[in-house]
């Protein structure tokens, strides 16, 4: 809050007395003669009006048109694919690229470099157990890779698939890595999905990830 200062003039009037002689008045002859000689009064010079000079009027500023910001360019859509050896379909970025496995390869994902996902499937003649797969999965990075469980969480996907998320740090042919590892299950089939990227990106890497993980369905 603002307080306000109030100044209060207080305007004085000055007050004259006058104080009156009785004179006696000279004879009429003397008084004539007074008046013959006494010089009359300059009338005393009326003052003339100041001339203020008329203030020039202050030029308005022009306004300045407001630049029309330039949108932002739309990002080109991701790709879908669609795997007919493994049977899913799973969107990707456009810049990346899809090599199809085989009876012995994962579908791959990448943009030649880190991260990179891989993708494939496998099928039991029972019900897949997907805690018995997740023991041996831990034991083999570690010895694989080095690696290092960092978290095991339970995850859903598409389709009715569930199983759990693990996420190792480790090493992928000598640098430090991230290794997201999925393991999925419904009756007597069961989905992998990973994702190795470098250990300095592993954020971004997690969201991309998840980004393409929950567009995965089953087919």
């Amino acid at each position: 809050m603002i307080h306000k200062r109030h100044v209060l003039a207080l305007l004085l009037a000055g007050v004259c007395a006058g104080c009156g002689s009785s004179v006696t008045p000279p004879p009429q002859a003397d008084t004539a003669a007074a008046a013959s000689t006494s010089p009359s009064a300059a009338p005393s010079p009326s003052p003339s009006p100041s001339l203020s000079p008329s203030a020039s009027p202050s030029a308005t500023p022009s306004a300045t048109p407001t630049p029309t910001p330039t949108p932002a360019p739309t990002p080109p859509p991701w790709k879908t694919y669609v795997s007919k050896i493994w049977h899913y379909s799973m969107q990707y970025p456009p810049d990346w690229v899809v090599t199809p496995g085989s009876a012995r390869l994962s579908d791959q994902y990448d943009a030649y470099g880190y991260p990179y996902v891989y993708v494939d499937r496998d099928t039991v003649s029972g019900t897949v157990s997907v805690s018995l797969t997740v023991t041996h999965d831990i034991a083999y990075y570690k010895s694989h890779y080095h690696a290092k469980l960092i978290s095991n969480k339970s995850i859903k996907l598409a389709g009715g698939y569930s199983g759990r998320i693990l996420v190792f740090q480790g090493t992928d042919e000598g640098v430090k890595a991230t290794f997201q590892h999925i393991i999925v299950g419904k009756g007597r089939v069961g989905y992998f999905l990973d994702m190795v990227g470098d250990f300095a990106t592993t954020a971004a890497d997690k969201a991309l990830f998840k980004r393409m993980y929950l567009t995965w369905r089953p087919r």
